[in-house]
């Protein structure tokens, strides 16, 4: 139990910085009480494993990077001095533990599927079924690249980078819309 004084609440950051577990949630929404929300379980295995190899991280850094995991808006100091100490990476809202803590938490195949490839790793991909196939639909090309896209990603921005990687294409004059425009667009390599 956290007591009245207060005194316990930094005590209870700090036992669930040790066991590797997220930090506390206060909700004050109610001016008559507060209610405090304890985990008793791992939510995301990196921020443990980060805690574990980072152990000297001071608590401020922790209780940010505790919002990276649960997925939490973040200020933009707090970004910026976490990028600053090179503890996590890519654009806000989809920020994730960047790859040197992901090393030391020996998890560089996650770092990598949530960090996702560069846009030439997924033209090629393209190219290379259009150069198979002859041709393909937007659907049949976003079936290729959606399970490569990373995780960090929605449903919309997957949609959204697919759409852009094609017009992308278009624009360098390497394939075409041979179909009508749309979801139902049908591409080709420019001949």
């Amino acid at each position: 139990m956290i007591d009245t004084l207060g005194s316990g609440i930094p005590k209870a950051f700090s036992i669930q910085r040790k066991r590797g577990f997220p930090m506390p949630d206060f909700d004050l929404t109610d001016s008559q009480k507060v209610v405090v929300t304890l985990y008793g379980r791992v939510l995301d295995e990196n921020y443990t494993r980060t805690l574990f190899a980072k152990s000297d991280l001071p608590l401020a850094d922790v209780i940010a990077l505790d919002k990276v995991q649960k997925k939490h808006a973040l200020t933009n100091a707090e970004i910026a001095d976490l990028r600053r100490k090179k503890l996590i990476e890519g654009r806000k809202p989809n920020i994730y533990v960047a790859a040197a803590v992901a090393a030391a938490a020996g998890q560089e195949a996650t770092y990598v599927l949530t960090a996702g490839f560069e846009d030439s790793y997924y033209k090629d991909l393209i190219v290379k079924m259009l150069r198979e196939f002859k041709q393909a639909r937007s659907q049949k090309i976003y079936e290729l690249i959606r399970p490569k896209l990373p995780d960090a990603l929605t449903e919309a921005q997957k949609s959204n980078k697919m759409r852009n990687l094609l017009q992308q294409l278009d624009r360098d004059g390497i394939i075409e819309n041979v179909g009508k425009h749309g979801p139902g667009a049908v591409w080709a390599l420019k001949s």
